[in-house]
């Protein structure tokens, strides 16, 4: 090559790559970070050649394909991230396009990261499948799976297990779904459904889903102290208090904070040894299961006296039917269990710590939901078949199976009951929570395994809990949590999310009563999984070209009846504490809106606004036009809408709610459009329905003419043009006039309605710098504050060059001085499109207090109804409510009764309010000779007689000046329509001499198309 430097080859065919050239690019400071940044985010970026290997720490150099030998580089993972490494961006065009790089600032990327070992990351089996076991195959598999089969029957009781299996496992399908659509970061739930439906619930879910594990927590731990003290108490006769059941819960709360203690230090010690902690406890829990599966072969006399007969036909069709305690139901029994499912999330939980999370989570959870389906099925037909529901612990009584297993399981022999004064049992499966335990072959290492399923389901809800809660805060989404998304250590453990975690653990550890507990985390939960469902549904429907899921077994319809279901399981299994837990998420789903946190994750719910949109537009597209749905829809030239807000408020006083309002903005450097693009943002953070619409030409006419034929969507565009009054086109060059009226001409021959307005005001704020203006391809500099120079300017606002380009549409003709009080600077990035500071359109209104009194509307002309519908509509915004109309229209002096009655009558059918009405006589006569003294300053040199037309125009302007009072607002009258013989300059002075030395005034012109009827 002509740099000496070697030819690539294709990695693809061995061959020599043409089309591409390895640059060795000698790297400065920035150069190595960015190269090091690049490394660690995709090694494969990084073009290795086994002949020409160079080592980047002795000589600092690297090399990369480049195409065409131009800026462009082969697709790099590092500019597809959210946050690249310095230097790590690709070129934008107009670097390109100007053959070099230009000089950009990058921001710092903050990271919590602490010195040390790297960061341990977890694989899919002990990251996610072993954490979903441990979690699922917790508290209820040896505590409760007996009582679920007691009550409910061996039928009923799989169908709690395969309801909640179900549940899961349609949760966990499109939790595959959406973990395979891109890259998970931490966070589990919360950045899932935060990222799908968007922050308002995603941070909504984030605090119901932190403080839901963290109870968790404390269900297990009580489970756990539950056996650990019946053991204590029945094996080794100790006990803390005493042996009542209002002791027995003390010992319980004692026991249950001193294991709070020892799992907290446990997860302080980092991943690594809660992962090993992890492995050790699933062993010791697939013992426990192995023992109870060969005990359930195995009869002694002392399982007999307990109930316990093996497999006995006779028991398992006895057990098959429910026998619900009084109080239980199946949706109660249900409630009870629900929260063993509930594991599935503990892979999603700890995202931020997976290896290949997209990867791992779909297999791990999936696996974890089958296999855990299978065991929990197998265990309820084990304990059912075997076992009475209820044994008075007497071989005597018990050593026989009766015929009546009815009494039996009352404890009624020979028509005495045994049972204790609350009707119960001492043993069985409705009255001990130990059976499983007495039906194993040693019943020591259930307890073992009872210990190992409750510990580590523990320790895995108080790893997850702080993790979740930590991404909450770290998105800012909530004020005054922020302290808790610090992080410490190689892993970025949140340990003061730990300690608030521990707090609210213990004080449910204190209610130790397993029963209660878990209802109160299943619908937190269940309304998890309803928005995870809803998520994946979602995203599928609005058919975004971004859903593209790798895990392709996943149905938009099945994922929407998951979300029905958990939400109907919710309410079925206690209505009125999902009411609480619905009021909870939707009070801070409000909260969040009403913030409006300053975030844009792409979520599924703006593609299915976009869809939604783009239906109703063709739909609309094919409706037929009809004058009863006719709304006027404006195209206003404003320049930069934050350089006008006053314009821009009173244009939406009339648009508002009715129709289309569009900002065109022409700009002739077409380089310099994209640094208006913010415009957008201003116009809704105040609440200004309306659409900047930025557009590069190389002159004012051609710009606004591309507006003119290009605005809209199908038929939500503009059919009206509102331009600014040229108050110097008296001073300016002629062919500069020739093209405003050419415009006005433009817009008629395009079919559209014209306004002109006339402001004597100060329509100009100049929020924008705007340095170099053309007004009408003549430049002119916009004055700046006498404190700040015009550099000091561009530096603010991050201009790049001494121009903007920007074309004027030149609104407000009058040139305004302006001083510090007028200038506010909305400084722009232009890579970011947001601006540094608000510009508030509410303080720089049209006029500075509400207008009362008088729109005067000179309805001189049939245009279709537009000049009487304008006035009217912004009469009825609330700025302007405290005006009414006052029409004129045209007459002779012989019939100005009937002519007013007759207007008042079109005015009555057309349902427009009004003051009064007043008829106009004398425009035939002859303006006074000051008028046509003051006409000869603007009369165009060409012109000759002037004739009567002009002294009509002339007379006109008079009889505005005579009935325009002090409670005159604003005036709208006919405008004049420019006819193609009629020269430009002699137009000009016709709006001149009717328009001056009046209040504000709307020169408006229908395009004879109607705009009212009184027909229904």
């Amino acid at each position: 090559m002509s740099d000496g430097q070697p030819e690539a080859t294709s990695p693809l065919i061995g061959k020599p790559a043409n089309r591409f050239k390895v640059n060795f690019v000698d790297q400065g400071e920035q150069g190595r970070k960015a190269s090091e940044g690049e490394a660690t985010h995709d090694r494969s970026d990084t073009v290795n050649s086994h002949s020409h290997t160079h080592d980047s720490a002795t000589h600092r150099s690297t090399f990369q394909y480049k195409v065409f030998d131009t800026l462009d580089f082969v697709p790099k993972t590092a500019f597809y991230r959210n946050t690249q490494q310095d230097g790590a961006h690709r070129p934008t065009m107009a670097e390109i396009r100007a053959g070099k790089r230009m000089a950009m600032e990058t921001p710092k990327i903050k990271t919590e990261l602490g010195d040390g070992p790297a960061a341990l990351k977890l694989g899919w089996i002990q990251g996610v499948l072993v954490r979903c076991l441990l979690n699922i195959w917790g508290v209820m598999l040896f505590i409760r799976i007996s009582w679920v089969v007691g009550n409910a029957g061996i039928a009923s009781g799989l169908g709690v297990v395969l309801l909640s299996s179900v549940v899961t496992s349609v949760t966990s399908i499109s939790l595959a779904a959406i973990c395979t659509n891109g890259e998970v970061q931490g966070g589990g739930a919360y950045y899932l459904i935060s990222r799908s439906l968007g922050p308002e619930f995603g941070g909504a879910i984030g605090i119901v889903f932190s403080i839901a594990n963290a109870i968790a927590v404390a269900m297990y731990i009580v489970g756990f102290t539950e056996t650990l003290c019946e053991v204590l108490r029945v094996e080794g006769g100790f006990w803390i208090f005493g042996e009542s059941p209002a002791d027995q819960m003390n010992d319980m709360r004692v026991w249950g904070l001193v294991t709070l203690l020892v799992l907290f230090g446990i997860s302080m010690a980092g991943m690594a040894w809660e992962s090993k902690a992890q492995i050790v406890l699933l062993i010791l829990l697939i013992a426990a299961m192995l023992n109870f599966f060969v005990g359930t072969f195995i009869r002694t006399d002392e399982k007999t006296s307990q109930g316990f007969y093996s497999y006995n036909y006779e028991i398992l069709k006895f057990n098959m039917m429910p026998h619900y305690l009084e109080g239980q139901n199946f949706f109660s029994v249900f409630s009870v269990f629900f929260p063993a499912a509930t594991g599935i999330m503990a892979g999603a939980n700890i995202s931020g710590d997976l290896k290949n999370p997209s990867e791992a989570i779909p297999k791990g959870t999936l696996l974890a939901v089958g296999m855990s389906t299978v065991t929990y099925c197998l265990f309820a037909i084990q304990a059912g078949a075997t076992t009475l529901l209820g044994a008075t612990g007497n071989l005597t009584q018990m050593g026989t199976l009766t015929d009546n297993l009815l009494d039996a399981s009352k404890c009624i022999f020979n028509n005495e009951s045994y049972a204790n004064e609350n009707g119960e049992c001492a043993y069985g499966l409705l009255y001990s929570f130990s059976a499983m335990s007495m039906m194993s072959g040693y019943k020591h290492i259930i307890t073992i395994g009872i210990f190992a399923a409750t510990l580590s389901s523990a320790l895995a809800s108080l790893v997850s809990a702080p993790k979740v809660f930590q991404a909450v805060c770290k998105d800012n989404l909530f004020p005054y949590i922020g302290w808790f998304a610090k992080g410490y250590g190689s892993n970025n453990e949140p340990w003061r999310a730990y300690a608030l975690a521990l707090l609210i653990a213990a004080a449910f550890v204190c209610i130790a009563e397993l029963n209660a507990i878990a209802p109160i985390i299943t619908n937190f939960f269940l309304i998890s999984y309803t928005l995870i469902n809803y998520s994946c549904f979602e995203a599928s429907f609005s058919n975004s070209p971004g859903w593209r899921p790798s895990y392709k077994y996943y149905n938009t319809w099945v994922s929407l009846f998951g979300s029905l279901l958990c939400a109907a399981v919710m309410f079925i299994t206690s209505w009125w504490t999902a009411l609480i837990t619905v009021v909870i998420i939707y009070a801070l789903y409000r909260y969040i809106q009403y913030r409006k946190p300053a975030v844009n994750w792409g979520s599924s719910k703006q593609a299915l606004k976009y869809n939604n949109a783009l239906d109703l537009v063709h739909e609309v597209s094919g409706l037929s036009y009809h004058v009863k749905n006719f709304r006027p829809q404006f195209l206003v030239l404003t320049g930069a809408p934050s350089s006008r807000p006053r314009l821009v408020n009173f244009m939406s006083d009339i648009s508002k709610g009715y129709g289309v309002m569009v900002c065109g903005q022409v700009i002739r450097d077409k380089y310099k459009v994209d640094q208006y693009m913010s415009e957008n943002h201003l116009l809704i953070a105040n609440k200004i329905k309306a659409f900047h619409v930025p557009i590069s030409a190389p002159s004012f006419r051609v710009g606004v003419k591309n507006l003119l034929q290009t605005n809209g969507l199908g038929v939500i565009k503009a059919n009206t043009l509102i331009l600014g009054y040229k108050h110097s086109w008296n001073k300016e060059a002629p062919h500069l006039v020739d093209e405003y009226v050419g415009i006005i001409k433009d817009a008629f021959d395009h079919h559209y309605a014209v306004g002109v307005l006339r402001y004597e005001g100060k329509l100009d704020e100049k929020f924008l710098p705007e340095d170099d203006i053309t007004l009408f391809g003549e430049d002119a500099e916009v004055p700046v504050s006498n404190a700040q120079s015009k550099d000091d300017l561009e530096k603010e606002a991050g201009a790049k060059d001494n121009k903007t380009g920007s074309v004027n549409d030149n609104l407000d003709m009058k040139s305004q001085k302006s001083g510090n009080e007028d200038l506010e600077m909305a400084v722009i990035n232009p890579r970011t499109d947001t601006p540094a500071s608000d510009v508030s359109f509410e303080r720089h209104r049209f006029t500075d207090v509400k207008p009362k009194g008088t729109i005067d509307v000179y309805w001189l002309s049939d245009d279709g109804g537009l000049s009487i519908l304008v006035p009217y509509l912004l009469s009825q915004s609330k700025f302007w409510s405290g005006t009414s109309l006052r029409v004129f229209a045209y007459g002779k002096a012989g019939e100005m009764g009937q002519e007013k009655v007759r207007m008042a009558s079109l005015l009555h059918k057309f349902r427009i309010e009004f003051a009064s009405v007043e008829i106009v006589v004398g425009l035939d006569g002859d303006p006074s000779p000051e008028s046509l003294q003051d006409y000869m300053k603007y009369k165009p040199e060409e012109e000759g007689e002037l004739d009567a037309k002009t002294k009509q125009y002339i007379r006109m302007g008079e009889l505005l000046r005579e009935k325009t009072t002090d409670l005159t607002q604003l005036i709208v009258i006919t405008l004049p329509v420019p006819r193609d013989s009629c020269p430009a300059l002699k137009y000009m002075s016709w709006l001149e001499v009717m328009s001056n030395n009046l209040p504000p005034i709307l020169m408006l012109r229908g395009n004879q198309q109607d705009a009212l009827t009184f027909y229904c």
